[in-house]
């Protein structure tokens, strides 16, 4: 977050051109689950829906951060992870949700990580961060045929049918539906849905230890879900940067630990006493790179920031730094809150206020500047930077400054990046602070019956307290489903526990 000086997307492409790794589909289907009723959940004007978010960064202290231990640190099990049809862990601050996977006529589910990746590395301990094993950076689906339907050749989405898997070796990246059914329940603590609850959902790894990647996204490829984001320490409140971490997922409920895909450095923008917030990562269209963009700054957060970028030949490699993001004379993208998405052929970093950056053909550096006021809606400013697309419809949502407290979240919609972009209003009831989160992404899950476009954002920890922001490795996740009314969106009534449906693309209450 940008605070304010009161005292700081990818878009998926559903036809797989840049996000979503796909490929042809075998093997056998199965029914639906029993008591999953599909719901219509993509927009009136139809067509494929993309998605990018971010939350939003910044605290105070001085204390100095420990340096997080770099790739090649953890732990090699052979072991992989476990199915989906495993119920989720109690956190330490609530109960974790749950997960149900129906299993097909031959009672063969899905298993939930490739077979070819290697376990979790080791996890978040006291003090400690996720290393990332070097060993594990490729990302296979070939074992993983048994999470895909035979004879359904239609499960993929209307625009989905010509993809190609990027990193497959040949397997299936098709989800059967009915087979991955996921359930996504907040511990609320009362009935009034009201600041300061929900308190959002509390994530353990598949070692036991809290999902720890905030204010950043969610990057599909082939089946499985990698979401990355600040990696917080549990050792101190300054929220210096110590690295940026990754989980992966075939459900968004049971997560791998992937590591620090992007350590602090030894000096320099990432190095040590910096801040480094909003991670963001797209395949590139043009060179089937993957290019972590993020905002780097001072401790305060109006010095010295810039967008700066990484990159990686796989999606949970440990990526290259590269530093500052700069067009052809050499000139910096000078923002804070940001994000970056692929709408198409395009690549964008789009960051606070309304500024888009188009990206050159390698996305290694940007084309022009470009600010669009409205998406800025009634406030001086917008932060937390949210876009997808839907349809012919592209979405911005924006955060008011108010650093680590949530706010009432509006978005604007455009026919194209460059506009023009209309301001629309807000994504929750007012006065409810956007269901106590500040957006971060959403998150697109096409399917053979539609597609769920699932709002992820951050609940920052101490919403309700006079200090918020502190102790941000407990920050929670609020996991919802937009509601669109034509080319609307909302998320009208909370969602205390719902179902998803991963290969119908579809939700219903729980």
């Amino acid at each position: 977050m940008i605070r304010q000086r009161l005292g700081l997307a990818f878009i998926f492409s559903l036809t797989c051109t840049a996000f979503v790794a796909c490929g042809t589909k075998t093997g056998s289907g199965g029914p639906v689950s029993a008591g999953v009723t599909p719901v219509a959940n993509e927009p009136d004007d139809g067509g494929a829906g993309q998605g990018v978010s971010q939350g939003d960064t910044q605290s105070d202290g001085d204390a100095a951060a420990a340096h997080v231990s770099p790739a090649g640190t953890g732990q090699d099990a052979s072991s992989s992870g476990p199915s989906p049809s495993s119920t989720g862990q109690q956190g330490d601050a609530g109960a974790g949700p749950s997960v149900v996977t129906s299993q097909d006529a031959s009672g063969s589910g899905p298993t939930a990580f490739d077979a070819g990746q290697d376990a979790a590395a080791a996890g978040h301990g006291d003090g400690a961060a996720p290393s990332h094993d070097a060993g594990d950076a490729s990302v296979t689906a070939a074992e993983d045929a048994s999470v895909t339907a035979a004879g359904d050749a239609s499960v993929a989405a209307a625009g989905d049918a010509s993809v190609t898997a990027a990193e497959g070796d040949g397997g299936s990246c098709t989800v059967a539906p009915g087979s991955i059914v996921s359930v996504f329940t907040d511990p609320v603590t009362t009935t009034d849905i009201s600041p300061p609850n929900p308190p959002g959902i509390t994530f353990t790894d598949t070692d036991g230890n809290l999902v720890d990647a905030h204010g950043g996204g969610i990057i599909k490829v082939c089946d499985t879900f990698y979401l990355h984001g600040q990696y917080f320490l549990p050792t101190t409140t300054n929220n210096y940067f110590n690295g940026f971490s990754m989980y992966s997922s075939k459900d968004l409920v049971t997560w791998k630990n992937e590591g620090i895909i992007l350590p602090q450095q030894p000096s320099g923008l990432l190095g040590p006493v910096r801040k480094g917030e909003r991670p963001h990562i797209i395949q590139c269209p043009s060179t089937g790179e993957f290019v972590l963009y993020a905002h780097a700054s001072d401790i305060t957060h109006e010095v010295d920031k810039e967008v700066v970028y990484a990159t990686s030949p796989t999606v949970n490699g440990v990526y290259s730094f590269k530093g500052e993001l700069m067009n052809a004379n050499g000139e910096i993208a000078a923002h804070s809150d940001m994000s970056a998405l692929t709408d198409g052929n395009n690549a964008y970093v789009v960051t606070e206020s309304g500024w888009v950056y188009p990206l050159a053909t390698d996305c290694h550096s940007w084309l022009s500047a470009n600010q669009y006021p409205a998406v800025n809606g009634n406030t001086g400013g917008s932060e937390a930077p949210t876009v997808f697309r839907a349809g012919s419809t592209l979405y911005w949502i924006g955060s008011a400054k108010t650093g680590w407290q949530a706010n009432d979240d509006f978005y604007s919609t455009a026919p194209d990046m460059m506009g023009p972009w209309t301001y629309q209003g807000y994504i929750a009831p007012v006065g409810k602070d956007t269901w106590m989160t500040q957006s971060t992404w959403v998150m697109p899950i096409a399917g053979s019956h539609g597609t769920v476009y699932m709002y992820w954002g951050d609940h920052w920890y101490g919403q309700d307290t006079g200090d918020p922001g502190l102790h941000n490795n407990l920050a929670t996740f609020v996991f919802q489903p937009l509601i669109f009314t034509g080319t609307a969106i909302s998320m009208p009534t909370y969602q205390v526990s719902w179902k998803l449906d991963i290969g119908a693309g579809t939700w219903s209450p729980n």
